[in-house]
């Protein structure tokens, strides 16, 4: 998809703090973590998503579409600093997802 990890892991920590992708990976917590009102947001639409084509699973692609939806959260700030055209990202994942549901 011409996502340059590597650039991304380096946006990241310059955004987060060193190691902030293994950090959130690794880090664990006891008990319920509140989603963000943007975290729910994406979510719901994640579902939306899924509905459309008669999916009855949420995959990740559905959840990209979800977080791709609002063009001014940080996901998508990293991807367009990436050089990503989210226009583009949104429209391959659809189709890749809707050709799924074929």
């Amino acid at each position: 998809m011409g996502i340059d990890l590597d650039r991304v892991r380096e946006a990241t920590d310059a955004a987060f703090g060193p190691d902030a992708l293994r950090r959130g990976l690794v880090r664990r917590r006891r008990g319920h973590i509140p989603f963000t009102k943007p975290a729910k947001k994406a979510l719901e639409l994640s579902l939306r998503h899924a509905l459309r084509p008669k999916h009855n699973h949420i995959g990740t692609g559905h959840i990209l579409l979800g977080v791709l939806h609002d063009s001014g959260n940080s996901a998508c700030h990293l991807l367009w600093q990436a050089g990503i055209d989210l226009g583009e990202l949104r429209a391959d994942v659809t189709r890749r997802i809707t050709a799924e549901a074929a």
